[in-house]
């Protein structure tokens, strides 16, 4: 796939599932409350935009003629040190990553309220900012 198509479709689903959350920070901020299945496609969403975060990753890494690590972790911390990124930055995906892994490996363990504290102050939007770059503006 040429990357400039990966990146529109990226920039697409990035769209997409901005907007479930954001309709998932008002309602917060409204005090309502979701269903079993709005909480999962809450999620799910954020699920979605750390695993796109992560491809989009290792495409960079690709370009940058960079061997493949196997671990998310790995992967944000050579992109750090092919100054991709900064410290800041890696110690941000590292908590994101965390997250995921949460998701996917534990999910019996997902706190709920650390679901909607994500929603709730934003923190999807780190992963928004990078996925939205362009793959020639790292």
């Amino acid at each position: 796939m040429k990357i400039e198509l990966y990146q529109a479709e990226t920039e697409k689903m990035c769209r997409f599932h901005q907007s479930i959350l954001d309709e998932a920070r008002q309602r917060l901020e409204a005090g309502d409350h979701f269903s079993n299945m709005e909480k999962l496609g809450i999620i799910h969403a954020l699920q979605v935009l750390i695993e796109n975060a992560i491809g989009k990753a290792k495409h960079l890494l690709k370009l940058k003629k960079q061997v493949i690590p196997v671990s998310a972790y790995d992967v944000f911390q050579l992109l750090q040190q092919i100054n991709l990124i900064s410290d800041i930055e890696k110690k941000q995906w590292e908590k994101t990553i965390g997250f995921r892994n949460t998701v996917v490996y534990e999910y019996m363990n997902v706190s709920e309220d650390i679901v909607f504290a994500i929603v709730r102050q934003q923190e999807y939007q780190f992963t928004l900012d990078f996925l939205n770059k362009p793959f020639e503006e790292f």
